[in-house]
């Protein structure tokens, strides 16, 4: 414990530091210190020297009894309730003017501490020898040290002593990379600028948008195998998407301008349905009258004796074709596994804005979904559904597509999840490989000019093609039937050595646990984003033979874009708990927070201040105050019950000389 830099006569001893306190005190004139060195010496125990005892215990009375302390209402205190026969005598002892060495109520504070640092240390010693002596269980020795560990530590907390320097809690995200356009497929290029021009956006959300619509169209087309002989590893192209950003930066329009191509093919593809559904029903109306006729003609064989053609009673009406979906907005589980069964190459589910999603997901009910929509994103397992009335449902495919926005106060909750231990640490989150968070450009102008047709209707060509793609024309362009029968693409010699050098190295990064385990999680899912993006680029450009270098190339600089954007995802978890911990802090610097000296997350989560709505926000608060050494926890024992341990927490003395963070 450090004295004062104003304290003369360097480190005194217990003896010394009782001697001034109590002659400070006798003075009468700085009895406005009392409140404080009252919770660091809360009883007489702690003084060495009896007197001293008699007199700190009377000063404790008439503390505890709001009155005046000084010379004459000491007197009769130590003669009334304590006894002493001669007390102006001992008063007079103990007043002997060396009180002057305490210049203010730090240095009070500082001889209190070493009064009681003292006496701690003395119990410690004497507990020590009570357990070497004494025949007791684990639990009472861990009970007696306990107690005398949160004796020293109310020291502290009380004194300011061997407490840590609050430290400022950071506010600014990291840095993210920009988007290059070359990495685009060369026929998408001109459209994605031509959107992200007019509408002044930043050209990630179009670019991800793209991609994302373009990989649910490949779906289980057609797929990579990454390593050169492994056919256990496979990987098909759709993947996640999500653009995050604050209200009004153009995510949404910039989504739906890149949703074109697939909306005017849902339309064609309803179009196409609603005429195979009017056949349909042509044909069982035809089938119908036919049956009623042989039926006629069948009793009148069968009565006659006469030989008859029963086979040609079997229904006969056409089955329509199952609507090609290749978008889903909104739908329950059932619902979503009907639309994949109808189609097993995949679909892409599209939402606006994904909050409603992630919240309808959260709550209790919706686990089977989420597990379903877990088990979408490989796109390789089969799904099965068992209900009561329904009966048993199975989709032999499962491969899903998912698209949305985002702002970055909703997602931060979501990262918070991620980190912790409930649901939200599932990887869902993680599964948004395509994950964007860009800066908002510094520039605008007003663009007003007509869109780029040409450049759309190459884009929508580009998604067509993609569409129609039958296992004759995969074959020219270099694929070979999988062990599953898909159409598989391979690696060409020079993409596959580069790819299992990037391969090695990010292995070994993701092993050597210097990444928060959400982060970790999400790049883990690279092992099929780049794989994908590879491919996808491939196709789209038309490439002939084995995926090429320059498609592995790019989809590399696609990774590598993509991970300074998730860091910046998952940093912006810390960034809200970070805000939430402000208002905290600042709460309990200005005395507005209306809390108890020691209080419970609980006792935070019920004001329902902005930011911290939930119990783990709370938490996550105190939490990071903690580390950065603005709050001081004190953990308080179990109940019977067990259970997770609750921590009392107060604001670290300190606090209110540091500056604010």
């Amino acid at each position: 414990m450090k004295p004062p830099e104003d304290l003369t006569g360097g480190m005194l001893s217990a003896s010394d530091s009782e001697e001034q306190l109590i002659g400070a005190m006798l003075e009468g004139t700085n009895t406005h210190w009392l409140a404080a060195l009252a919770r660091i010496l809360p009883n007489k125990e702690a003084f060495t020297n009896d007197e001293r005892s008699l007199i700190w215990a009377a000063i404790l009375s008439l503390v505890s009894r709001g009155e005046s302390v000084n010379l004459e209402t000491l007197e009769p205190c130590l003669r009334r309730d304590f006894k002493v026969k001669d007390a102006e005598t001992l008063l007079l002892m103990h007043s002997n003017g060396i009180a002057s060495l305490i210049f203010d109520e730090g240095g009070a504070k500082f001889h209190a501490g070493n009064i009681a640092f003292a006496h701690a240390r003395r119990e410690a010693a004497d507990a020590s020898r009570l357990i070497e002596a004494a025949d007791v269980g684990p639990k009472e020795l861990a009970a007696l040290l306990s107690d005398k560990l949160a004796s020293i530590q109310r020291i502290a907390i009380e004194t300011g002593a061997d407490l840590p320097k609050p430290r400022a809690l950071t506010n600014s995200l990291p840095p993210v990379k920009p988007f290059n356009f070359d990495w685009l497929p060369a026929s998408l290029r001109p459209w994605i600028a031509d959107i992200a021009e007019r509408m002044q956006c930043p050209p990630d959300y179009a670019a991800v948008a793209a991609m994302t619509a373009l990989s649910s169209v490949a779906g289980r087309h057609f797929c990579i195998q990454p390593k050169e002989q492994d056919e256990g590893y496979i990987e098909f192209p759709h993947v996640w998407g999500m653009a995050i950003g604050r209200p009004s930066l153009m995510k949404s329009p910039a989504m739906q301008a890149t949703m074109r191509p697939l909306r005017t093919m849902e339309r064609e593809a309803f179009q196409q349905f609603d005429t195979s559904e009017q056949a349909k029903l042509v044909s069982e109306i035809e089938a119908k009258h036919k049956r009623r006729a042989l039926e006629s003609e069948a009793t009148k064989a069968a009565k006659a004796g006469a030989t008859f053609d029963y086979g040609a009673l079997i229904d006969s009406a056409s089955e329509a074709l199952p609507c090609r979906r290749f978008i889903v907005n909104d739908a329950s589980i059932e619902a979503l596994g009907e639309v994949l069964k109808d189609n097993p190459t995949g679909t892409l589910l599209y939402q606006d804005e994904l909050a409603g999603l992630l919240a309808m997901l959260d709550k209790d009910g919706n686990q089977a979904l989420r597990a379903f929509l877990l088990q979408a994103w490989a796109g390789k397992e089969p799904f099965t559904f068992d209900r009561i009335m329904r009966g048993t449902r199975r989709i032999e495919h499962c491969a899903l597509s998912v698209l949305g926005s985002i702002q970055p106060g909703v997602i931060a909750s979501h990262v918070r999840a991620a980190n912790g231990n409930s649901e939200g640490a599932d990887g869902f989150l993680q599964r948004f490989s395509l994950m964007v968070y860009p800066d908002l450009p510094k520039d605008w102008k007003n663009v007003d000019r007509p869109l780029d047709r040409a450049a759309e209707d190459e884009a929508a060509s580009v998604f067509q093609t993609v569409e129609d793609l039958t296992a004759d024309q995969l074959a020219k362009m270099g694929a070979s039937l999988g062990r599953d029968g898909v159409p598989t693409f391979r690696f060409c010699p020079d993409a596959q050595a580069r790819f299992n050098k990037w391969r090695e190295g990010f292995e070994l990064r993701l092993r050597n646990e210097s990444m928060a385990p959400a982060f970790e999680g999400h790049l883990g899912k690279y092992r099929k984003l780049v794989p994908a993006l590879a491919l996808l680029i491939h196709v789209a450009e038309w490439q002939a033979g084995a995926v090429s270098l320059s498609a592995l190339e790019r989809a590399l600089a696609w990774a590598d874009y993509l991970e300074s954007h998730a860091a910046r995802v998952y940093a912006a978890g810390t960034i809200a708990e970070g805000d939430a911990a402000r208002t905290l802090l600042r709460k309990l610097r200005d005395g507005s927070a209306g809390l108890p000296e020691d209080f419970t997350a609980r006792h935070v989560h019920r004001k329902g201040w902005s930011g911290i709505t939930r119990p783990d926000d709370a938490e996550s608060a105190c939490e990071l105050l903690v580390e950065h050494g603005w709050l001081i926890p004190t953990e308080q024992a179990s109940t019977s019950k067990g259970g997770r341990p609750t921590f009392l927490y107060r604001l670290n003395p300190r606090a209110k000389n540091s500056a604010a963070p």
